[in-house]
């Protein structure tokens, strides 16, 4: 006899489950540390609301940052925060929920943003934006039918091993016996939060399936009024009580209070957590199949109605409000204000004021921060993109003057030589090392690595730093750059190089780019650069960066004067720093926009500010 295709399904996950064991999931653990730097939105549709759901407990548990479960839909009507990562599970990434998350993940309403995904990362990188992390997974062992089944277990095994050092998972997935009773027409699952994943599996199942209506409550919640509709509703109800070692005494003792005449399944599992939570998912999987095949369904190709296919396709495009974070949006989440009216109000007024001052002056000259405004972070070992190197070299043309102010050093020196025309070196000033070292891109590159005085006192300092086994210290003479292998928040890491420096009373600066944090000579910055500029070429000069926020990398530099810009973080100061645009561009792409409208008129460079539609 022909086996069912969700039976060949149920069949697959002992291969499925022995590959991801024994996957290399090193890219999934740097993505999920990224996102453990601070809070964190987990998002999934029908099934990998399973996996949105575990995400969320481990990325509390492990880093110790606010996460939450939601939907597609909730994750688009999310606020944007000043921090706030997203993390989008979908195998194909080709409905238009996924399209939609995409773009908000590229317009950086989300950062980190990750995908995890068994699409190949150029069929989804461009629509995500280059700064998404696009983890992709081999494909199950049998491709999922109707239902999320080995994608779900995998994706599973996947997180558990990528946010858990070791895992106690189980050898090899255990053998269920199809043996489970018939269910009643509706079904309460009890559940520990600990196994809240499992609940929402098996409420998925029955529920997209049709073969019964569910309802997920824990423990203690259902003692809280739901007990009294399900008083009325035993006849027609199945309890499914989900337990480990944990959580057994609160489960046994919730059912024990229950009437004789309730239906009540108790699945528990004597072993950790992590096993629990494969096998009693494990568990789901089979009830899905054995109670379809009671009523002649097979899950995992049910008759799907017309009207169901077409609300699965349902454009988006023009259905949904968008949530972008314009100018004043952005001090205002600076501020830490919330929404209020009266700062709203004042920012307004604020940002007139200072566009009127901006758009009358004339600049001699541009400094601009690198990466993350010149190029993507995530492509800072690359040429910018075309549209702005276009922009730099049209200003160049003109007789304007650009300069560089970056944490990078002689890398940054070389690339630059690749893409600036050598006619137009003389006009260009270079920043290296956050303006430690300073020359025009026409100058020899001089040695930037011997290690001084100083950068010998800031290194032995940090060697105390905790953990310092998971720092990555990097010694420049000028510049001291630190990174965390693992999910510390680069914020909280520069308060922490901050707090040794001044107890080993080394004098430095410390502040935190994209990636890394940089230890500077006190001496020195960014705002050297608009020094220097300035001693060069006088007049005004404009300043551009991305990292504009207290503690970023270029608060200094946009904080000098009133004539800034950021292309993302701002500072809450309404008299510089402010972001110009509608929210749907930020980094290289409104730079791009920003050199376009930088306008050579006869005293200088003038900046026009283009109208909201």
């Amino acid at each position: 006899m022909k086996k069912s295709p969700y039976r060949n399904e149920l069949e697959a996950l002992p291969d499925t489950y022995s590959a991801i064991l024994d996957a290399d999931v090193g890219s999934l653990r740097s993505a999920v540390e990224a996102l453990g730097h601070g809070p964190a939105a987990f998002a999934g549709s029908g099934g990998t609301m399973v996996l949105a759901t575990l995400a969320a407990r481990l990325h509390e548990w492990v880093f110790r940052q606010p996460g939450c479960a939601c939907t597609a839909l909730e994750l688009i009507d999310l606020p944007q925060l000043s921090e706030r990562g997203g993390l989008l599970f979908s195998s194909s990434g080709k409905h238009p929920d996924a399209e939609r998350v995409f773009s908000e993940f590229e317009r950086s309403r989300f950062r980190p943003a990750v995908v995890l995904t068994h699409r190949a990362v150029k069929d989804l990188q461009a629509k995500a934006g280059p700064d998404t992390r696009i983890v992709q997974l081999p494909a199950p062992a049998q491709p999922d039918g109707f239902l999320a089944t080995g994608s779900v277990m995998q994706m599973t095994v996947a997180l558990l091993r990528a946010y858990i050092d070791s895992p106690k998972l189980p050898e090899s997935l255990p053998r269920i016996l199809d043996t489970e009773p018939e269910l009643r027409p509706e079904v309460l699952v009890l559940t520990s939060p600990a196994l809240a994943a499992v609940a929402r599996d098996i409420e998925v199942r029955l529920v997209e399936s049709g073969l019964a209506s569910v309802q997920v409550a824990d423990y203690r919640n259902f003692a809280h009024g739901r007990h009294t509709g399900f008083a009325r509703r035993i006849p027609d109800t199945t309890v499914i009580s989900l337990s480990d070692p944990a959580s057994e005494k609160l489960a046994s003792g919730t059912v024990a209070a229950l009437p004789g005449e309730a239906d009540v399944r108790t699945w528990h599992h004597e072993g950790p957590w992590t096993q629990a939570l494969i096998v009693l998912l494990l568990r789901s999987m089979h009830l899905a199949g054995e109670e379809g095949l009671r009523v002649g369904v097979d899950v995992a190709r049910p008759s799907v109605p017309e009207f169901g296919r077409r609300l699965y396709r349902l454009p988006l495009k023009r259905r949904l409000p968008e949530h972008l974070a314009d100018g004043v949006e952005r001090k205002l989440l600076a501020l830490g204000a919330g929404d209020s009216d009266e700062f709203r109000e004042f920012y307004l007024r604020s940002q007139d004021e200072w566009s009127d001052l901006l758009q009358a002056q004339r600049f001699a000259a541009v400094v601009l921060d690198y990466d993350g405004t010149v190029c993507f972070t995530s492509q800072r070992r690359d040429l910018p993109d075309e549209p702005v190197q276009q922009g730099v070299r049209r200003l160049l043309e003109s007789g304007a003057h650009v300069g560089f102010a970056s944490g990078r050093g002689k890398s940054l020196y070389r690339d630059l030589r690749r893409w600036v025309p050598d006619q137009f070196w003389g006009q260009v000033l270079l920043g290296l090392y956050n303006g430690a070292v300073e020359l025009s891109l026409d100058d020899p590159l001089p040695e930037l690595r011997d290690p001084s005085d100083w950068s010998r006192k800031v290194v032995d300092a940090l060697s105390d730093l905790p953990l310092g086994d998971r720092l990555e210290i990097e010694e420049r003479g000028a510049q001291v750059t630190v990174s965390a292998r693992g999910a510390l928040q680069h914020g909280r890491l520069a308060e922490l190089v901050r707090e040794r420096l001044v107890s080993a009373e080394v004098g430095a600066q410390v502040v935190a780019s994209g990636h890394s944090v940089d230890v500077i000579s006190p001496e020195t910055g960014k705002t050297s650069v608009l020094d220097a500029a300035g001693e060069l070429w006088g007049k005004a000069i404009l300043a551009i960066g991305d990292q504009g926020q207290i503690g970023g990398n270029d608060h200094a530099l946009l904080g000098r004067g009133p004539f800034s810009l950021t292309v993302d973080k701002c500072s809450a100061d309404p008299t510089r720093c402010w972001y110009v645009g509608d929210g749907t561009r930020t980094g290289p792409a409104l730079l791009a926009r920003h050199l376009r409208d930088l306008r050579p008129l006869k005293g200088g460079l003038a900046f026009r500010i283009r109208e909201k539609k």
